[in-house]
């Protein structure tokens, strides 16, 4: 949905079209985020599982090997052919410039993800140790620390454009744009958190999602960054959905059959993520329309991922296809 909405940076205010683009934004944009905190719920605890030397070996294997492989398959698409977003045309093609692209997220911009959950997969081990201590309480101070200095210190900053430096604050982890999703994710699956702090989550998030929504609707704010990782907004309506979901899971009865559908398209997400961008090109080609159209931005959500989901699924059957798509 997000990446089918991309209009919102083609068009303005007074395009009948830029309010439901923008409404697109305004709904879908936990996604990553959420991803981040059930990695987070996932991983952190690692040591009751495995040694961090297995960790690191899993992690490697599903995210380091797809990132150098899709890099440079993605690269020999660059060379020649377009799609949007991500891929970046690179015309005048060398081993330098691959690498340089490679070091600065430039082959597909979609793939700062990688980057991102590479950081945080380093720092887990170090989360891990608090868990194994039983100090879960110092996981909790530093969710506090990134809310504090993240949505109520950098954020307002950037918004009333006021600069700073603050290279020597960024640089510690601890404010790293998502570590916060990251350790939230492990405190609200593993009920850290009291029955009544998580109907607080639940109702903060509600609250950021109503403003969220009511701000499109009003064509309030068009010209704050309110889908920005840092914000409250984007912090409070991931996480009060995250815990909302695992609150509604708790009672939902979910039949051997419809988990095993569950588990499969779960185990797709990676290879949808990485792909996707062609599928958008590649309907779009076929349909002769652009991101303008409503049919690109109401029916390709589905019929990107359905057509992803499709060809993930044979790759993963085929020898070697768990390296291609973990």
């Amino acid at each position: 949905m997000l990446h089918t909405s991309q209009a919102i940076f083609h068009t303005n205010a007074a395009d009948p079209l830029f309010k439901q683009v923008r409404m697109f934004q305004a709904l879908a944009i936990p996604a990553v985020f959420i991803f981040f905190m059930i990695s987070g719920a996932m991983l952190i605890d690692y040591r009751s599982r495995m040694t961090t030397r297995e960790f690191f070996k899993k992690r490697a294997l599903r995210v380091v090997v797809p990132l150098i492989l899709w890099s440079v398959l993605w690269y020999g698409y660059d060379i020649r052919f377009t799609a949007y977003p991500g891929p970046i045309p690179h015309p005048d093609p060398s081993v330098s410039d691959f690498l340089l692209s490679f070091a600065s997220t430039n082959i597909n911009t979609l793939f700062w993800f990688f980057y991102v959950i590479l950081t945080l997969y380093l720092v887990t081990p170090l989360l891990s140790a608090l868990v194994s201590l039983k100090e879960r309480g110092y996981l909790f101070v530093l969710v506090c620390i990134y809310v504090v200095t993240n949505c109520f210190i950098f954020y307002p900053l950037e918004i009333l454009k006021i600069s700073i430096n603050n290279n020597m604050v960024n640089f510690p982890l601890v404010t790293f744009s998502y570590l916060g999703y990251f350790i939230a994710g492990y405190l609200i699956h593993t009920d850290y958190f009291s029955r009544k702090q998580e109907n607080l989550i639940i109702g903060i998030g509600v609250i950021m999602f109503v403003i969220q929504v009511s701000f499109v609707s009003l064509g309030i704010g068009t010209n704050l960054d309110m889908n920005n990782s840092t914000g409250p907004i984007v912090f409070f309506y991931s996480a009060g959905l995250f815990t909302l979901v695992k609150r509604l899971m708790i009672s939902v009865k979910v039949t051997a059959s419809a988990a095993k559908i569950l588990k499969t398209l779960a185990s797709t997400s990676l290879g949808i993520y990485i792909i996707h961008p062609f599928f958008i090109k590649l309907f779009d080609k076929l349909l002769s329309i652009t991101d303008l159209s409503l049919i690109h931005v109401y029916l390709f959500p589905f019929m990107v991922y359905l057509a992803c989901v499709l060809v993930v699924l044979i790759v993963k059957k085929l020898p070697g296809g768990k390296y291609i798509f973990p």
